[in-house]
């Protein structure tokens, strides 16, 4: 019931809704969609239970809602649509699995665009009802399932803030580094907060395919793509669920074989593929059925080509209102092409300032004093051989930039660190802010990991233990702490199934130091090797797993296995995998992140979570995260690792002793102060995710 009461100088609009006799199943919040003069201006109005009297009756619910009389002709002009927010077991896949059969729908003539935005709408408000009658219908025909949908289309209102995340990787399904976590936790942990939000990914065929639900043959867009400009690339997208998020897989069928290679990175022709890949994410955009995005999150440089396309081509496409949001992990890696490539992206009309603004800053001086001038009409032959920086342009061109912390953000503005980028950085300085990465705490939670022997919590505890016995028997190291019970030593002990008892190191045994990372310089390879050696020296025991993409790297490491492997100390395992890194931060004391620069890292996240302590270089995000227990200005609750600053081994193995010295002389403050205090801590997306919707709203503003 809506009840209008005539005033000045607005309507107060009084919405009264009963649930028919029961209360609404399942339903946590609702807003009554209010709207006026076909639904030119519209507002959500939440409606409360809560009565006069304070108590409250879940079957009524109300609100009020305003309206200047000079906007509203006539009380009958008002419109209504009540919306239901709440949850509905497994909501997360079915409101994904919704949007991508509405895609089909639409595509297919089936439902209108204006029907398929209002639907969108709908999942993305997470509507109850809407979800119920996908639920319903969702085994059945195509034509059935949007005749059922079709009719919670009784009013229509444009889709709220729609982003699309462009990137190559993304957890779990095609995941390298870190940038497949962010990726993912971030796109989750907006979807959660109520954005409509999407990916686009390469069709890698090395995806994970097992992780990919409902996948499914979508459309076909022609690309344009090559020296010819009449050229096209035939190009397949298919949609699938990953973890309840809308993913969305580009396949071009071309000799090049662009995502056939059984790997992500690492072609001569790396750069051709993603910049394939930008451009047919933006056809596929331009051409699909609905509103374009009000947002790209384009990361790193593989998408990094998205900024000068969209702004010099698909801006005329039908993407004139889309902003773009580049996310910068890392400066170190930046993508190049040739001059004359831009011809084969379909830039030649566009070549002279392309060219100037991804023009690589070394070549800069000379092209200056030279005053070269382009042919406006074509590459000419200028700027054929020179070299273009892809992540340069994307700084360029985009409308906001982000790195993955606040130093970092900092650090990258200097010659050190801006690896060569410092100078276009300082020039859209106004548009930079560093925003700490988060952790996904549903796939990293010591208490659920399916991944662990044992679970635990801030509060108890043993289950750590537990996981540390397990984790020693599994690597062939000894354990000399004490187990909570016969049968938690029976299952876990130390390889002859009974507790050790009287260890010098307290009932936790001897300090475990782990070290989870890739094998790179930026990982400051020789504070690694010094710090295991002078871990074992005192007294601890070393664990270590990662791999090198270098040769001569993982040769090195493999050595150091043999020579340290031989003794009772250390285990150093030389390979990806995922499910032992789950059980290296639970069974672990402490873990060691002596990076050169590290523009944000995600183990010394997940180690605070696993009640594991951290030991860092004070560099970008590790800088952020980690407060020395000692030396660190903030408050003492927020104190919650070692730390040292210089790149010397000394530095890294005071910082170690200091560690190993508390672990033993301070086991009480350790296990029932410091651990519970970091497991406490919040670092999952719930800050992040905000500051990054606050630049997406500031964006689109522009």
């Amino acid at each position: 019931m809506v009840q209008v009461c005539i005033g000045q100088p607005t309507y107060t609009v009084r919405v009264l809704y009963r649930s028919r006799g029961g209360p609404l199943e399942g339903a946590t919040n609702v807003w009554a969609h209010m709207g006026h003069s076909g639904w030119r201006d519209t507002a959500d109005v939440a409606l409360s239970n809560v009565g006069p009297d304070g108590v409250s009756n879940p079957e009524v619910w109300h609100g009020t809602y305003e309206v200047p009389t000079g906007q509203l002709a006539a009380p009958n002009h008002l419109e209504t649509q009540l919306v239901f927010k709440g949850t509905v077991g497994g909501h997360e896949r079915w409101i994904s699995s919704l949007l991508l059969r509405l895609e089909a729908l639409v595509a297919s003539r089936l439902l209108t665009p204006e029907q398929g935005s209002v639907l969108r709408m709908l999942a993305w408000q997470h509507d109850l009802g809407t979800i119920k009658t996908y639920q319903s219908v969702r085994h059945m025909d195509d034509k059935a399932v949007s005749g059922a949908l079709a009719g919670r289309c009784s009013w229509l209102r444009p889709p709220g803030l729609n982003v699309v995340h462009v990137a190559s990787e993304m957890a779990p399904i095609a995941k390298v580094g870190g940038l497949a976590d962010v990726v993912a936790s971030l796109a989750k942990a907006h979807q959660a907060s109520g954005l409509l939000t999407e990916v686009i990914l390469p069709k890698y065929d090395c995806i994970q395919y097992g992780e990919v639900h409902e996948l499914r043959h979508m459309c076909e867009v022609e690309v344009p793509w090559g020296p010819d400009a009449n050229r096209t690339v035939r190009t397949v997208v298919w949609s699938g669920c990953v973890d309840g998020l809308p993913v969305y897989f580009i396949e071009p069928h071309c000799n090049e074989k662009y995502f056939w290679r059984g790997k992500f990175y690492g072609e001569s022709d790396d750069a051709a593929r993603f910049s394939f890949f930008s451009r047919a994410a933006l056809e596929f955009l331009a051409r699909r059925q609905h509103e374009a995005p009000d947002l790209l999150h384009i990361h790193d440089w593989q998408a990094a080509a998205v900024g000068p396309l969209l702004k010099e081509t698909y801006k005329a496409s039908g993407l004139s209102r889309t902003r773009l949001v580049l996310t910068i992990h890392n400066m170190a890696f930046q993508g190049h092409i040739s001059g004359a490539f831009l011809q084969h992206m379909g830039l030649a009309g566009r070549a002279s300032q392309v060219a100037e603004v991804m023009l690589h800053e070394s070549q800069h001086h000379h092209h200056n004093q030279a005053s070269v001038t382009i042919n406006p009409n074509g590459m000419g032959n200028n700027f054929s051989n020179a070299t273009l920086n892809l992540l340069k342009g994307a700084i360029s061109y985009a409308d906001r930039i982000t790195t993955v912390s606040p130093t970092y953000a900092r650090e990258v503005l200097g010659p050190q660190l801006g690896m060569g980028l410092q100078a276009v950085l300082q020039r859209h300085q106004g548009k930079l802010a560093g925003v700490l990465n988060g952790l996904d705490y549903e796939t990293w939670n010591p208490n659920t990991d399916p991944c662990l022997p044992a679970h635990y919590t801030a509060e108890e505890r043993s289950g750590k233990r537990a996981c540390k016995a397990a984790l020693c028997r599994e690597l062939g190291l000894p354990f000399d702490g004490v187990l909570q019970t016969a049968a938690d030593a029976n299952g876990n002990g130390n390889g002859n199934g009974a507790p050790v008892e009287g260890s010098p190191w307290g009932p936790n045994g001897r300090p475990l130091i782990a070290i989870v990372s890739r094998l790179t310089e930026q990982k400051g390879l020789h504070l690694m090797i010094s710090g295991l050696r002078a871990a074992v020296a005192a007294g601890a025991q070393v664990v270590v797993l990662g791999s090198a993409p270098d040769p001569k790297v993982q040769r090195e490491w493999e050595g150091l296995a043999r020579e340290l492997g031989s003794g009772g100390d250390a285990r150093i395992v030389l390979r990806h995998d995922e499910a032992l890194s789950h059980r290296i931060f639970a069974a672990s004391d402490m873990l060691l992140v002596p990076s050169m620069f590290e523009p944000c890292g995600l183990t010394q996240l997940i180690a605070l979570r696993y009640g594991t302590v951290p030991i860092v270089r004070e560099t970008g995000g590790l800088a952020d995260t980690v407060r020395d227990v000692a030396h660190s200005p903030a408050p003492e609750h927020e104190r919650n690792g070692f730390t040292f600053a210089g790149t010397d081994e000394p530095a890294a193995q005071k910082a170690l002793q200091r560690a190993i010295d508390a672990y033993r002389n301070g086991r009480d403050w350790w296990e029932s102060e410091l651990v519970p205090r970091i497991m406490r801590q919040d670092w999952s997306w719930t800050q992040s995710a905000q500051k990054y919707q606050e630049i997406y709203t500031s964006a689109t503003r522009l």
